[in-house]
């Protein structure tokens, strides 16, 4: 059993409750509107354009016909957002794009982008369908209910042969949506790896896209629902949003929390250097940054200010 007997009830009930407010896709719903992507940017209707015409079909957002759009933008009776977010950031997360202002197409980064002509623009868009093909090559190979060493050779080989697209969440989000029964529709690392955690999974080693998935898969199959039912249920119950916790050591380095006493009575958190006293009366961050400089400068770092600069 891959869950605890208490956290597999609890999912179950939450997918009963949410399937009968209708918050959740059915299995034929689920198989059309996969169906529906797959005519539509399969990779045999990848092959069948090339030029001008590839470019348009893939990369072009304002015709919310093209694969980019459908991706990011996408939601309508005929294939609604219900496959995982990939919103934010620049349209250079894609590689290229084509400026609305100029028709101009891109490439680059946020604070460096440069115009690049339409040949290189179709070279930019071929390189990407032969990456997107090989990607769906080695996915059609994975086995079903991949273990974790199945899984991790998938990420070496996506590394390996189809990095500038499975590497960055469009791709991975074309790739769930040809392998639904595979690949999980959580686009982002932090929140595949996130929602584990809070299943009380330790998550595999390795970084990457692909890595974790077969622990939702897993999940999936002893559940008895689709991935997608899974991963919404997982928004629901955890909030959606991944969150970091720091840990504050409580100890001062000669008895084991021999601090815990002082910071929980006090209601303070205490991370030494006690000799620049009581820091609660600055009113602003900038006033205790500076005042902080000064004093770890003086009193623990006089000769070493790049120190004195980290610690504080």
């Amino acid at each position: 059993m891959v869950l605890g007997e208490r956290l597999a009830q609890e999912l179950k009930e939450l997918y009963t409750k949410l399937n009968n407010e209708g918050k959740l896709l059915s299995k034929t719903q689920l198989e059309g509107y996969y169906e529906t992507f797959r005519k539509r940017f399969g990779p045999d209707q990848l092959k069948s354009v090339d030029g001008e015409a590839l470019l348009e079909l893939m990369h072009a957002h304002g015709n919310h016909d093209s694969l980019v759009y459908w991706l990011e933008f996408k939601n309508d009776e005929e294939f609604p957002a219900r496959f995982g977010s990939i919103a934010g950031g620049s349209a250079l997360k894609f590689g290229i794009y084509r400026r609305k202002e100029t028709g101009a197409w891109m490439t680059g980064h946020t604070l460096d982008q440069r115009e690049i002509s339409l040949e290189e623009a179709i070279q930019y868009v071929r390189k990407h369908r032969v990456q997107l093909i090989l990607g769906t090559q080695l996915l059609e190979h994975l086995p079903a209910n991949g273990t974790d060493t199945d899984y991790r050779v998938l990420q070496e080989q996506m590394d390996g042969r189809a990095r500038e697209v499975s590497d960055l969440a469009w791709g991975h989000k074309y790739f769930s949506l040809l392998f639904p029964d595979k690949l999980d529709d959580y686009h982002n690392p932090d929140y595949q790896r996130f929602h584990l955690i809070k299943l009380l999974e330790i998550p595999p080693e390795g970084e990457g896209r692909y890595i974790v998935a077969g622990r939702y898969v897993a999940i999936a199959h002893e559940l008895g629902m689709s991935l997608n039912s899974l991963t919404t249920i997982l928004n629901v119950k955890h909030g959606g949003r991944p969150y970091r916790c720091w840990r504050i050591g409580t100890s001062d380095g000669t008895q084991a929390r021999n601090r815990w006493g002082l910071m929980r009575d006090g209601s303070c958190v205490a991370i030494g250097w006690p000799e620049l006293g009581d820091l609660s009366t600055y009113a602003s961050n900038q006033a205790l940054r500076e005042a902080l400089g000064h004093s770890m400068a003086d009193t623990y770092y006089p000769d070493h200010p790049q120190v004195a600069g980290k610690k504080t």
